[in-house]
């Protein structure tokens, strides 16, 4: 015999404004204004309805409840972009009495700041309905690193273990492509030998000889051999047209990183940056890492859902990555074109993302005297001739402290300038001029004007 119990469990909700409606197998699931509390105005209900058996304390209806109610703070989370756990839910309750649902919603709905995605939702509850486990488990993954990196914000605490996290949806995905891929590669193989072999014996029939003689010893080299983490992620970005060479950069350096995390590499840091990590961490950016892998991972879950819910983010976010560093040395080896090039896209963007800024982050990544002067010489004409104001006085300020010390006059002339002023009139991009210094002695970048200026050795 059993009975029919009952659990209501009330999230605290601090987010984006969201309406929302929808039911998931015994559950339902919607959203209302909270009057209760002035710290927050917004709450998600979950109303679970389940048979337990006569002699079991209704108690157990936590332990039944809880992998429906780990589902649906995948869900959630998914989509406002905040992580929504157990620690979110400081009321709930067991009772055998139905409990009254208070929504004004009878059909799927969401919208979040009032933008449309219950087309999103029903998708991804179709998927859910019928998926062995795939969709949980990258939205469980999706949701844990997002947890994991909004708990780290004040001091990258948990930023590595949220790096391998999203590695887990890389794998996940890369290994659902996996099949595919070999399929593919076997099948150019194939054609490749049957191309080779039918110019040699000129025999249709000895020609498929060879192929089946051969192709076991081919496939072991060109497909076993190759079937890397990095040719599953960027197979799947292709295959979702992700992938262009800025993202298979920023996908190479982060399995680089991800190895040192996984691997326990001896860890050489000698100087930090605020915010003062309580522990070693292995990634020399990670804050900026972790924030492109939200997008990242969050683009690539929709696209193999079917759905548009961060695109428009990812967007930004793949906009924004460090241009490749192949395209960075064509680009001063003057191999590289970018069309009607001209000083404001070293402000606003261009096809390859080459700006002041991300020139400037390369630099203090890869510091070297030959790319400090090749950068002086391709671009002195551009930064002698821009007008200093407001608006790109961040991106100057970098860039003119890296050029303060160069030994052609015209440029060490105009970035002195540049930071006096800019100083003078707080535009310099960082809570406090003196930031800049600290952070790039933290990558051993050496800049002995600037130093002598904040030690008051030059005036």
């Amino acid at each position: 015999m059993s009975k029919k119990s009952y659990s209501i469990y009330h999230y605290i909700y601090k987010g984006p404004v969201i309406s929302l409606y929808f039911r998931l197998n015994n559950s339902t699931v919607y959203s209302k204004e909270n009057k209760d509390c002035d710290n927050w105005t917004q709450e998600i209900v979950v109303i679970i309805e389940y048979d337990i058996a006569e002699h079991e304390s209704i108690t157990e209806l936590n332990r039944y409840c809880r992998r429906d109610l780990l589902i649906i703070q995948g869900i959630i989370t998914f989509f406002t972009g905040i992580p929504l756990t157990v620690y979110n839910s400081p009321m709930s309750e067991n009772t055998s009495m139905p409990i009254e649902i208070e929504c004004e919603f009878v059909n799927e709905h969401l919208s979040i700041e009032e933008q449309d995605f219950t087309i999103d939702l029903e998708i991804m509850l179709k998927h859910i309905e019928r998926d062995s486990g795939l969709i949980v488990t990258l939205l469980d993954r999706w949701r844990k690193a997002l947890y994991l990196k909004c708990e780290s914000e004040d001091a990258d605490l948990f930023f590595d273990e949220a790096i391998l996290t999203f590695f887990h949806i890389f794998e996940t995905l890369g290994e659902s492509c996996t099949k595919e891929l070999k399929a593919n590669l076997e099948k150019n193989i194939d054609t490749k030998l049957e191309e080779y072999f039918q110019i040699i014996f000129f025999n249709e029939e000895k020609a498929q000889q060879e192929v089946n003689q051969n192709k076991k010893a081919f496939y072991k080299m060109l497909v076993e051999g190759y079937l890397n983490l990095s040719v599953k992620i960027k197979y799947f970005l292709n295959k979702y047209n992700m992938l262009d060479e800025n993202v298979s950069d920023f996908v190479d350096n982060m399995i680089k990183t991800r190895n040192k995390i996984a691997h326990g590499r001896i860890i050489r840091k000698q100087k930090f940056i605020w915010p003062l990590s309580p522990f070693l961490s292995f990634s020399f950016d990670a804050y900026n890492d972790v924030e492109n892998l939200v997008y990242m991972t969050a683009e690539m879950i929709s696209k193999y859902i079917g759905i548009q819910r961060w695109e428009a983010d990812w967007k930004i976010v793949k906009d924004n990555l460090l241009p490749a560093k192949e395209f960075i040395k064509q680009f001063f080896d003057n191999k590289l074109k970018i069309n009607n090039f001209n000083s404001q896209m070293l402000f606003d963007g261009n096809e390859y993302n080459i700006t002041w800024n991300t020139i400037f982050i390369h630099y203090v990544k890869n510091p070297s005297i030959d790319f400090l002067n090749k950068i002086k010489k391709k671009l002195k004409t551009c930064f002698i001739d821009t007008n200093l104001d407001e608006e790109k006085a961040a991106d100057l300020f970098n860039i003119s402290i890296l050029f303060a010390d160069s030994a052609d006059q015209e440029i060490r002339i105009k970035a002195i300038e540049n930071i006096y002023t800019i100083i003078d009139k707080r535009w310099y991009g960082w809570s406090n001029y003196r930031d800049v210094y600290s952070y790039l002695d933290f990558y051993n970048v050496k800049i002995d004007w600037y130093k002598k200026y904040l030690f008051g050795e030059e005036s």
